[in-house]
């Protein structure tokens, strides 16, 4: 049993925002600190940041893998430098976010942030489906980044430390309240659940594992089959990291590759979804054979469906149509190629429609 889709789920613990493009740096536009703690990838912070050409730097502490790749986001990574960045943290507690972190730039510069909240108001987070992906330029993923107990950093009673050279600048601010609070431009998550559903690839599938209705794929990923007019179909496909769960569901289920006949056409919906606060992802896939060649395509032309119960969330998913909308760009090709005696070759890549 062969199938196309497969995913990766992120490491990542934290992540925080923070965006300065109004007072920018000659250089960079915002620091994105991201918190890892996980046996095989390290313990440990890394900043991504935000240059103005559109790519991105990062700095990172040692002991963290390195990534060669990262293209989910802007125009790509330009260089990765690591720090040690002493007595650097990443905390959120009810009062909000506590982070600081210190490193020296690749241009010889002294890079300090720090932002504290000290609110006695306890914070008031959500879920949402972070709209990274809008900004990708090549991506190499549909990035389904899920940010759990997200908020924005309140104003009122945060300190804020952008140095950069010696020169501060000043955090861009919300240009409206939120539930109740006048805030920056900054927001983080306490959560995170980052999925790279269907990463582009170019090599042979391997067999998934296992007997009976319920197979295994690579990263432990469960796939579930039905039979369907005498043909084995996938119907649901997940995997989970701690407290989440990520679900990808069929609608007819996507028939078993190696059972799809010569001259079949065959279309349908799918469904993205993780927590029931997160909302879901919709969209459409198409499968062909012709000969010894099979194609398949993934569009999320639904976009996401946000669930929020709060009516500040309603007005700003509705306003803010990005959060909804970009994933109708996204449009995954794959060509597999089959061969008697060897497994099914795949050729498989993302592009913005």
């Amino acid at each position: 049993m062969y199938c196309p889709f497969t995913l990766n789920i992120s490491p990542m613990e934290r992540l925080f925002l923070i965006n300065f493009e109004k007072d920018p740096d000659e250089i960079y536009i915002g620091f994105e600190p991201q918190w890892f703690d996980d046996v095989s990838y390290g313990t440990g912070l890394r900043i991504i940041a935000w240059r103005k050409n559109g790519y991105i730097d990062v700095y990172q502490q040692p002991g963290l893998t390195k990534e060669d790749k990262i293209d989910v986001a802007a125009k790509g990574l330009a260089d990765t430098t690591v720090s040690p960045m002493i007595n650097a943290r990443f905390s959120v507690t009810t009062s909000g976010v506590d982070v600081a972190f210190a490193f020296e730039d690749k241009a010889g510069r002294k890079v300090e942030v720090e932002v504290v909240e000290k609110s006695q108001k306890p914070t008031k987070p959500f879920s949402l489906l972070a709209p990274v992906g809008s900004s990708s330029a090549n991506p190499s993923s549909l990035p389904v980044y899920l940010m759990f107990k997200f908020d924005f950093v309140r104003r009122a009673n945060t300190d804020v430390t952008i140095n950069i050279n010696n020169r501060t600048h000043k955090a861009d601010t919300f240009p409206f309240p939120l539930n109740g609070s006048r805030v920056y431009f900054m927001r983080y998550s306490a959560d995170t659940f980052l999925v790279d559903w269907c990463p582009a690839q170019s090599q042979a599938l391997k067999p998934l594992r296992g007997e009976g209705n319920n197979l295994y794929g690579p990263n432990d990923t469960l796939y579930e089959l039905i039979e369907q007019e005498n043909c084995p179909a996938f119907t649901r496909i997940s995997s989970s990291r701690k407290n989440h769960s990520f679900v990808a569901e069929f609608h007819p289920p996507f028939p078993e590759i190696t059972h799809i006949t010569d001259n079949t056409f065959l279309s349908g919906e799918f469904v993205l979804g993780s927590d029931e606060s997160a909302g879901v992802v919709r969209g459409t896939y198409e499968v062909s054979r012709s000969g010894e060649e099979l194609e398949v395509t993934l569009n999320p032309s639904g976009g996401w469906e946000p669930r929020p119960r709060a009516l500040f969330l309603k007005f700003l998913f509705k306003t803010a149509k990005i959060f909804r909308q970009w994933p109708k760009t996204y449009l995954w090709t794959a060509k597999i190629k089959f061969s008697e005696g060897a497994p099914p070759f795949m050729e498989s890549k993302w592009t913005r429609i």
